[in-house]
């Protein structure tokens, strides 16, 4: 039986093969299924316990339970909330470092594994969940992994509108999908951003969406042989083209991005939108319109395309076929399904502000 320290020593060991991380995280896996009674499963269902809210949908205690097994994922993060808390306590020397961590899911998987490196008193805990099934989970871990001389309490409640009684020194918010799409990313940022002290950290400190145009199927082809592939040579080469930054989700500009949303003709609640003009280029049909979704967690932790599931292309239906010239505007719709959208606009529109290079 893994216990938290040989966890955290191989998560935190940047010497660890990709083997031996899969390995921790499964034998992790293993045991908060075990003790908490909920096995992962990688299916989005309303039925099977997803929560279906205003500002997205809180996917169920055993979908996120398998958000573990993105293994890429979970390393960065965890890397990510030990080098924070870690900076929190050398900002914050008086102590307890105060964490809040929302969407903690059935395991509480960026901060548990953690624990057993600071001494009781170090940190106070705040966990907090939508589902009151996932709380329970994480309760029989604490005691399972003998942390009950921490200070954790945990908190049933939504995290795009819960209020904190005070501002946390680190505030944890890991609750998307790629391209910000179907989950509460943004609306939970934007509520829980304002709350963090002033000198606090807030993870992840950046998630950038970019739509670009990818020859995709030959950069899944690359992936899957294993190649690294580099957003910036293959910009430089011409195999990728960079089209505009759909939308740069930095926490302390999330609640003004929120304030300046407006409706749409369609009555939806959308943020300002960019206009983009189609390049005019010769091949532009061995290209596919595409949004990659890059996130930094803190400092030097970050995932950058293919990584993880978050960070996989999403292919924009709405562009093809892509026509040279084509004038159109992308936001991001906010509501019970946050995602962006693409409108065509009139090519004689003057407020088009063209930011697609016109060349390979």
């Amino acid at each position: 039986m893994i216990g938290l320290k040989q966890l955290s020593d191989t998560l935190l060991n940047e010497a660890s093969s990709l083997a031996q991380l899969r390995d921790a995280l499964n034998a992790f896996t293993q045991r908060c299924s075990d003790v908490g009674g909920i096995l992962p499963d990688r299916s989005f269902n309303a039925w099977a316990g997803d929560a279906l809210l205003k500002n997205g949908v809180a996917i169920s205690p055993a979908a996120a339970a398998h958000c573990v097994n993105d293994t890429q994922r979970s390393v960065v993060f965890i890397r990510a909330v030990y080098a924070a808390i870690k900076a929190a306590q050398a900002r914050f020397a008086q102590g307890p470092v105060e964490i809040l961590y929302a969407g903690c899911g059935p395991f509480a998987t960026l901060l548990l594994p953690l624990l057993g490196r600071f001494e009781a008193g170090e940190l106070t805990v705040h966990l907090l969940d939508i589902h009151q099934r996932s709380l329970d989970s994480v309760g029989l871990l604490i005691n399972d992994f003998g942390l009950q001389a921490h200070h954790i309490s945990c908190t049933q409640g939504d995290a795009c509108d819960y209020q904190h009684p005070n501002h946390p020194h680190v505030i944890i918010a890991e609750t998307m999908q790629k391209s910000l799409e179907q989950e509460p990313q943004f609306a939970v940022t934007a509520n829980l951003a304002p709350q963090l002290h002033p000198q606090g950290i807030f993870i992840p400190q950046q998630v950038e969406v970019d739509l670009c145009l990818a020859r995709l199927n030959e950069e899944r082809a690359a992936v899957k042989r294993g190649d690294t592939l580099d957003s910036d040579a293959l910009i430089a080469d011409g195999k990728r083209h960079r089209l505009a930054t759909a939308l740069c989700l930095i926490p302390e500009q999330a609640a003004t991005l929120q304030q300046q949303a407006s409706r749409n003709s369609a009555g939806l609640l959308e943020l300002n939108p960019i206009h983009v003009t189609m390049p005019v280029t010769a091949d532009l049909t061995d290209f596919d319109p595409v949004l990659f979704t890059r996130v930094q967690a803190f400092e030097q932790h970050q995932l950058i395309d293919y990584e993880s599931e978050i960070t996989l292309p999403l292919r924009c239906t709405e562009l093809t076929p892509l026509r040279a010239g084509e004038h159109f505007k992308l936001s991001f719709q906010l509501g019970n399904y946050p995602k962006f959208a693409i409108t065509p606009v009139d090519g004689g529109d003057d407020s088009v502000d063209s930011r697609a290079p016109l060349t390979p």
